[in-house]
């Protein structure tokens, strides 16, 4: 009898302490973490109070909550470009969210590296990168990954950054790397396979665009998801590639993405994901709008510098204004600016301010010099046009100041000739004679043609040439094209 009874005691005590669990568990015995992510921000700072609301209103329902960035958080806002610390006011805005880490992008090396590193070192969390070296640079060397701990649960990074097939460095200006070398992330994948086993989910968070993370995902079956960045693709649905889910969240900080994983006991059993789109969340945080509008606080910005009776209506009518502020102002018989350089695709007619202008090149670009003949010239735009590898893409990638051309390619779409007419209409013929060429810095170290080596750094910015410009033309206006394809 009193066995019995012991026994019932004992399957009481049990019951007890079963109903316990599962009511600190929830009804379903599982455990869910959440994570938040960025990419392609672009210092877009002005849509940070909204994403401060839906950040907040996420951590009301989800204490598990994880929020990532997967770069390219600088280059896009002229007052975190221009800011007295270039970039810095993104860095206040993101540890005041409580970021918990962060890849790099191509465009977070656009300040050169001792800027870089500042922000890094002004960060609460940790910016990762497997396939970078950069040990004897000014930046210093990143971990490759990271281990973070959330409700128990212990969730491993690995990050790893896109790079061009030929030069093999991030799409950036070659003279902010230096020091600095890039593996192709295929190589660094055998290197971080075993990170599996020290962590209870394993996550890629990618600079490596879309179509890369789906190759990624093959490669690297152990990953359980891939937060990606870099080709500004809104998956509105996750693609499931090798049972790996990858997401990304399009660019400028429209949406975010919110990522579900649920957990019976440390096993991941099951993920999701959504895009949230941050105008429909509700109205914009009041004290993260306050810190915004401080950082915008510069009427220096809003100094009228010259002005556009009919507006610029097309990228190409802005790069002209562009490519003759430069020519000008250096003395130039041609200038060439690459056509991803222009960042504003077009301006309304009335006053032209400082802001406007550094819209239109946020990079800090000089400008180089160069002896070219006309041969050479051709070289320049021909390998350009040729080098990618699509015919049916090919198309006009450097405006041009003081003239026009145009490319004359054959039935397979190659690239055979360009014709040249000089500011005078005259077709230029003599290919052995040489003209004074103008090339932005980033165009000098990028582009395949002779005498690349070589150059003059005129130490003119283009910004001021720009607006030294302005101020002396006082009404700019474009409307013709100077840069042509034509089939031979």
């Amino acid at each position: 009898m009193k066995v019995m009874q012991f026994k019932s005691f004992f399957q009481g005590v049990l019951f007890v302490a079963a109903a316990f669990l599962w009511s600190c568990s929830g009804s379903t015995g599982t455990t869910e973490v959440v994570i938040i992510s960025t990419n392609d921000i672009h210092a877009q700072i002005d849509k940070f109070p909204r994403f401060a609301t839906f950040v907040r209103q996420q951590r009301a329902v989800h204490p598990n909550l994880l929020l990532v960035d997967a770069g390219d958080r600088f280059s896009g806002n002229v007052y975190v470009d221009n800011a007295v610390e270039r970039g810095r006011p993104m860095v206040v805005l993101m540890n005041e969210l409580g970021y918990d880490l962060a890849t790099f992008g191509n465009h977070e090396f656009d300040y050169g590296q001792m800027e870089l590193r500042k922000r890094i070192e002004e960060m609460n969390f940790p910016v990762i990168c497997a396939n970078m070296q950069a040990e004897e640079s000014v930046l210093g060397q990143p971990q490759g990954y990271y281990m973070l701990e959330k409700a128990g649960i212990r969730f491993g990074f690995v990050s790893m950054i896109e790079i061009d097939g030929r030069n093999r460095i991030p799409a950036t200006n070659p003279a902010h790397l230096e020091n600095i070398s890039f593996r192709h992330f295929s190589e660094v994948v055998d290197e971080h396979r075993d990170l599996k086993g020290e962590c209870d989910v394993f996550l890629a968070l990618t600079h490596l665009g879309y179509t890369t993370d789906s190759v990624l995902a093959v490669s690297m079956p152990e990953l359980d998801v891939i937060i990606g960045g870099h080709s500004h693709t809104l998956l509105r649905e996750p693609k499931v590639v090798n049972d790996v889910l990858i997401t990304q969240t399009g660019s400028y900080l429209n949406y975010a993405g919110v990522t579900t994983l649920k957990f019976k006991g440390k096993r991941l059993v099951d993920k999701s994901f959504e895009v949230v789109k941050l105008d429909t969340v509700g109205a914009p945080d009041a004290e993260m709008a306050e810190m915004v509008k401080g950082f915008c606080n510069r009427p220096e910005f809003m100094e009228k510098v010259g002005e556009t009776s009919k507006g610029l209506k097309y990228k190409e009518d802005v790069a002209s204004m562009v490519t003759d502020a430069m020519c000008k102002v250096a003395g130039c018989d041609f200038v060439f600016y690459n056509k991803g350089g222009v960042r504003l695709n077009s301006i309304p007619a009335g006053n032209i301010t400082k802001e406007m202008v550094y819209r239109i090149e946020p990079f800090s670009n000089y400008i180089v010099t160069h002896v070219l003949t006309l041969k050479e010239m051709k070289e320049l735009i021909l390998n350009r046009f040729n080098g990618i590898k699509n015919p049916e893409k090919r198309g006009v990638d450097l405006f041009v100041s003081e003239g026009r051309y145009t490319i004359l390619k054959d039935k397979e779409g190659k690239g055979v000739d360009v014709v040249f007419v000089d500011r005078n209409g005259k077709k230029l013929k003599d290919e052995s004679k040489k003209y004074k060429v103008g090339l932005s810095n980033y165009v000098n170290s990028t582009y395949e043609f002779a005498g690349k080596r070589g150059g003059t750094n005129t130490g003119i910015m283009i910004v001021d040439a720009i607006v030294d410009f302005l101020k002396m033309q006082k009404n700019v206006d474009y409307n013709k094209k100077r840069a042509f394809v034509e089939k031979r």
